[in-house]
């Protein structure tokens, strides 16, 4: 185990020039996702022990289920043409080798994502062989073993499907991107400016939360580590205008979740909607400008309200202007510019990514503060927190290749879409309240994610077949999935911003969700009028 460290930093680093190389040239499909499963199965592994004062034994058995990992991806390798073809009957060495991917990745579920994904996810492929027992319209003929391993571990339906396409090809740069502009000091360059343009009025510390989320959030995209980085900051500066903790991280944690559908990073959803729908990237970012416009207009809309109610106190001043702020630190936005742009000419995203990156390490010159110098030692570091970052993110996305292939195997999506037909009548509205409640449910305890992935393939067919246009059912249903973080019982972000602010986790759920609740009408403004569908389209 002496050289363990060692061989995790490359492996980290290898990680993330295995997508920067697949941005670069052509590499095959089986190829490209599964050396990045590869990747994950050694990583998870070995970065996230078994047992956190695990002895020598604990370290041993880690190595052994990452090399183990490996193995199942060489195997698949070996002979790849023949291995794909042997899909709908798998011999016993490939029912072996799938077996242990499955399990493999289940574990790395439970280590990485959490539990109650992993029990979703082991639900899920249950139910794949013992459909035959369910009742009523979810029952199916069941599929013996062979059938569900070939399927999982031999196909692109399964763990080398669509999600894990997104976690290689996309997210895993962008993440990269967002580690790279932190370590350049773009955060506080945020915090800063959002500090010096939120005003001196009662209102002013509740907008500042808001717009500091949306500004730190974009380059992040991701709603809970949103609200971690902004909660130690805005938590003293709320507290001191009158902001109980309850409300502080109800408030912090709904502008936390905007920074999920906040152009031009979006988190992983975003990538996934542009797979799903075989749209550019540009596209999915002009369809989530009205969105994201409207549910921070309703945010500043109880904010306001609120603080009339209450008259809280206006914050210190900061003794810096926008201007200043921005002369000595808006830098950091040519990286931002430069991303979107790309994007905006077609450029692919990955492409964008890797260019936004080579922005942010030439721009990080320009800070008068030499900490801030992205030099080679920097960079590397940089790219190994990304991977580890990556990491968690890449296993959901993995994982949740199979509950997609589990929708594939069964034909459940068709059932439940189905089933919302029946119960809705056929009518949008009725539609729509069904399917936020099953994204409300589907979404307790889940990432925002693998909610959006298990909502999108219940719920859109049964959408389109109302009148909903296919584009926009798949931006209610990632809609759906951001709203489902701050919702009750169970809302992961307000959770975490709770634990900041000292305050109660259910009551700032309620807090968090009084502040979002103008977003909840959102969707059925877009689905419900034609106007509504073409301001999607149109931004």
């Amino acid at each position: 185990m002496r050289y363990l460290k060692s061989v995790i930093a490359l492996l980290l680093l290898a990680f993330v020039a295995w997508s920067l190389y697949g941005a670069v040239m052509p590499v095959e499909t089986y190829l490209f996702r599964m050396v990045h499963m590869g990747f994950i199965f050694a990583l998870v592994f070995l970065v996230h022990p078994s047992f956190k004062k695990a002895g020598t034994w604990g370290r041993g058995l880690d190595v052994f289920l990452a090399a183990l990992g490996v193995a199942t991806i060489v195997f698949a390798l070996w002979d790849m043409d023949k291995f794909i073809r042997r899909s709908t009957l798998p011999d016993p060495a490939d029912f072996f080798m799938g077996v242990a991917a499955i399990i493999l990745l289940v574990e790395i579920s439970r280590r990485v994502v959490g539990n109650t994904f992993t029990y979703v996810l082991i639900g899920f492929l249950l139910y794949s062989y013992f459909g035959n027992y369910m009742p009523g319209p979810f029952a199916h003929k069941g599929y013996d073993l062979d059938r569900i391993v070939g399927h999982m571990y031999m196909t692109l339906e399964g763990i080398f499907g669509v999600p894990l396409s997104v976690s290689v090809s996309f997210v895993t740069l962008f993440v990269v991107y967002g580690t790279f502009m932190d370590a350049a000091g773009a955060g506080a360059f945020w915090m800063e400016l959002s500090l010096a343009i939120m005003g001196r009025s009662s209102s002013s510390a509740g907008r500042g939360a808001v717009i500091t989320t949306a500004l730190l959030g974009g380059p992040q995209g991701s709603g809970v580590a949103t609200t971690m980085s902004v909660s130690p900051v805005m938590w003293p500066i709320l507290k001191k205008a009158g902001y109980t903790p309850n409300m502080a991280a109800g408030l912090i944690a709904a502008g936390g979740i905007g920074a999920v559908i906040s152009p031009p990073l979006m988190g992983a959803a975003a990538f996934l909607i542009m797979q799903f729908l075989d749209v550019a990237f540009w596209d999915v970012v002009i369809m989530v400008i009205a969105p994201t416009l409207l549910y921070y207009l309703g945010t500043f809309f109880v904010v306001e309200m609120e603080a009339r109610k209450y008259r809280f106190a206006p914050p210190d001043a900061t003794g810096k202007t926008a201007w200043m702020v921005m002369r000595t630190r808006g830098h950091h936005l040519i990286s931002l510019i430069v991303l979107v742009a790309l994007l905006g000419i077609g450029r692919s995203p990955a492409s964008s990514a890797i260019w936004a990156i080579v922005t942010t390490v030439i721009t990080s010159f320009i800070s008068r503060d030499r900490k801030e110098w992205l030099t080679p030692r920097k960079i590397i570091f940089a790219a190994m927190e990304g991977a580890a970052n990556m990491l968690p993110v890449a296993a959901l996305l993995a994982a949740a290749g199979m509950i997609v292939g589990t929708f594939s195997l069964t034909g459940l999506g068709l059932k439940i879409s189905s089933l919302i037909m029946s119960l809705s009548g056929g009518h949008t509205i009725p539609a729509l309240f069904l399917a936020l409640v099953a994204s409300m449910v589907v979404g307790l305890s889940l990432p925002i994610t693998a909610t959006y992935i298990m909502t999108v393939v219940m719920v859109a067919p049964a959408l389109v077949k109302v009148g909903v246009p296919d584009h926009v059912a798949h931006m209610l249903a990632f809609y759906f999935a951001v709203l489902s973080e701050v919702s009750p019982p169970v809302g992961l972000s307000p959770s975490a911003a709770a634990a900041v602010t000292g305050g109660n986790p259910f009551g700032a759920m309620m807090h968090s969700w009084k502040y979002s609740l103008p977003a909840f009408l959102v969707p059925f403004l877009f689905s419900s009028s034609l106007l509504g569908a073409n301001l999607l389209i149109i931004g």
